[in-house]
């Protein structure tokens, strides 16, 4: 089905390295990833895994001692006339990117809200800016946009919230301002960086349906970066789990949740709350995410796992096939590796999972 639907993102053979004082750090080893156009597609993985700088890197964004050693990023859009165009936003420079990608072609809402408005400028001015910089919009005409944006995020009296200052709003509110901001100029990209982090879970619930509802209504692709399977079960159509700068699986988001087959997916599924547990203690990964100053032979998740193999510290495993749109990097997949199977009590709250969204006929 994918095949026939228009190519948004491609990113391949993605590697980027930061100098740093303690020396270079290799934070993204090639990393692949493909969006189409109406899709959503979550980037998961604890911190440091590298979600947030593969998609800065989408934006052009990235830091000054950030390098680029290889790899291409295809960016697919349309001109005002309909007429399509292909980038690598890798060959361009910030000017360019700047008047003709962020904001306008691909947005990003951050995770903290509070950073990424201006505390010296009002909300309506912030909203107004783009669509004045990007388009000309005559200020009349970009002042009535923002206030039916702020309506369609959900702001009450959007008049007169226009003239108010962030530090005056709640965190909700603000996050639902940075929403419309990223809006206002009808990107065909939404980057969501941990958009719900920084609040309640109510108003959690609330942001997430915000964004899924924009989503339809404007048949925009959404990539979200998050460390919470909570909240993509809730939004992706597939999933990529990173781990130490690479994706190690990738799949449907039924495939991730249902049918993981890397054990560090399983670790990530097995960390979330659940009610249903018989285990009194919630479930961790042990140790921690590895140091990409001292690079690693072999797998980087093998330190730990406990089903690692010998090859582990010897060789890096490559993406098995698992179904056509289903991957796992694990040497468990290769034919001679023993048959392991995923913890019993993560098979138990799988089939519990399967049987909640029967019963509510929801997505998972």
């Amino acid at each position: 089905m994918a095949e026939a639907k228009e190519k948004i993102l491609e990113i391949r053979d993605l590697d980027i390295v930061f100098q740093t004082t303690a020396g270079p750090v290799h934070a993204i080893r090639g990393v692949d990833l493909d969006l189409y156009k109406g899709e959503t597609v979550a980037v998961v993985g604890e911190s440091g895994s590298g979600k947030s700088v593969t998609m800065k890197a989408a934006m052009g964004i990235l830091a000054s001692n950030a390098r680029v050693t290889r790899g291409t990023i295809q960016f697919g859009y349309h001109h005002g006339d309909g007429t399509p165009e292909r980038v690598d936003i890798l060959t361009k420079d910030k000017k360019w990117i700047r008047r003709h990608i962020n904001g306008k072609r691909i947005a990003m809402v951050f995770q903290d809200p509070m950073t990424s408005l201006d505390p010296t400028m009002t909300i309506g001015k912030q909203i107004m800016e783009g669509m004045i910089w990007h388009y000309k919009t005559p200020k009349k005409e970009a002042w009535d946009k923002a206030v039916r944006l702020l309506k369609e995020v959900g702001i009450e009296e959007p008049e007169k919230r226009m003239k108010n200052y962030p530090h005056q709003l709640s965190g909700g509110m603000r996050q639902r301002v940075v929403i419309a901001i990223a809006l206002s100029c009808n990107p065909d990209l939404l980057i969501c960086d941990e958009p719900t982090t920084a609040l309640d879970v109510t108003i959690q619930a609330k942001i997430i349906e915000l964004i899924r509802r924009i989503q339809k209504e404007r048949g925009i692709s959404v990539i979200y970066i998050t460390h919470d399977l909570g909240v993509v079960a809730k939004v992706a159509d597939y999933v990529n789990v990173m781990y130490a700068g690479k994706i190690v699986e990738k799949g449907s988001i039924n495939e991730i949740f249902y049918d993981p087959r890397h054990p560090y997916t399983w670790g990530l599924l097995s960390a979330m709350p659940d009610l249903d547990t018989d285990d009194d203690r919630l479930y961790t990964i042990p140790g921690s995410p590895p140091n990409l100053l001292h690079e690693k032979t072999g797998d980087a998740f093998a330190p730990r796992n406990r089903y690692a193999l010998e090859i582990d510290d010897k060789a890096e495993p490559p993406m098995f096939k698992i179904s056509d749109t289903h991957y796992a990097a694990t040497w468990l997949l290769d034919p001679r590796a023993p048959k392991v199977e995923m913890p019993q009590e993560l098979k138990e709250r799988i089939a519990r999972m399967r049987k909640e969204a029967q019963d509510h006929g929801s997505k998972l």
